[in-house]
């Protein structure tokens, strides 16, 4: 049988984001995945357009799987770089699956992104497995803050950047925050109330993108010198603000949740419940 693996990221225009930060999760699951073809697709029509427009080729989720179509692939498994469960991944979920059964495809097996289950009937809590694998060996001293800083969108998704805060919250490190670009939690939520949590406000904050790539977010909407950034908003409230310019692809531990998310997948772990949004506990 032939078998694939499609990683697929929501791309960049960045040629040294996707050097440092996609290619070296591709490269580690090459590596973990030795017997399977394993190539990447972006999912952004407009990134993708302008890559070749540049000369650079790069296949969407849909012409990728077409191509392993054309070549028999039997069997492929999908891995998705995002970073939660929101209307990026739906638009992917959606677009990948309509393919299954078609020509001598048999099998697709969806991985789930970096944040989706959160430990509940007997599921796996991958916020526990992003703060003990990368959170905590930022190692931010006690008396600084790190304040994580993702991209946000309007679905039900977004609530994981919520989820992110408490489970770090729960876990003892308040000195960290979560906030958004365009989306709950914004700057306010999250800095403002600051000193009221745990009567400390750090007089310094290391800032770290809670993105895969480092690319434009990360260049202008965080670290940029419009009056707007991030930054300049942080140093403006009189914090003094430790850059981060690093995208969450090239650390080690990151690649490693990105496999495991993929072994589940293959290995049909989950397979029910992953398709449906991760439940409410019950109060008693």
């Amino acid at each position: 049988m032939k078998q694939a693996v499609l990683v697929v990221a929501f791309g960049t225009t960045v040629p040294t984001a996707r050097i440092n930060q996609i290619d070296p999760v591709v490269d580690f699951i090459k590596k973990e995945f030795k017997d399977y073809e394993v190539r990447l697709a972006f999912t952004s029509r407009i990134i993708v357009k302008r890559l070749r427009e540049r000369g650079e080729e790069i296949d969407t989720e849909q012409s990728a799987i077409e191509a392993l179509i054309a070549e028999d692939y039997e069997s492929i498994a999908v891995q998705p770089l995002h970073m939660i469960g929101g209307e990026e991944f739906d638009k992917l979920k959606a677009n990948i699956m309509a393919y299954e059964g078609q020509g001598s495809l048999k099998h697709i097996a969806m991985g789930r992104p970096l944040l989706y289950f959160i430990g509940q009937e007997e599921r796996p809590d991958d916020y526990e497995a992003l703060i003990e694998n990368f959170i905590k060996k930022l190692n931010v001293p006690a008396e600084e803050g790190l304040l994580l800083v993702g991209h946000g969108g309007m679905s039900v998704g977004n609530t994981a950047y919520a989820a992110l805060q408490l489970k770090l919250w729960r876990a003892g490190h308040t000195n960290v925050r979560v906030t958004t670009l365009e989306c709950f939690p914004e700057l306010e939520d999250t800095v403002i109330p600051w000193e009221w949590l745990d009567g400390k406000r750090p007089g310094r904050i290391q800032v770290h993108p809670l993105l895969l790539v480092a690319g434009d977010h990360a260049l202008n909407d965080i670290f940029g010198d419009e009056d707007d950034s991030v930054q300049s908003m942080l140093e403006e409230a009189g914090f003094e603000v430790v850059r981060h310019l690093k995208g969450l692809g090239e650390y080690r531990g990151v690649q490693e949740i990105f496999a495991d998310h993929l072994k589940d997948a293959m290995a049909g772990r989950y397979e029910k419940r992953s398709s449906h949004r991760p439940s409410i506990p019950k109060i008693k």
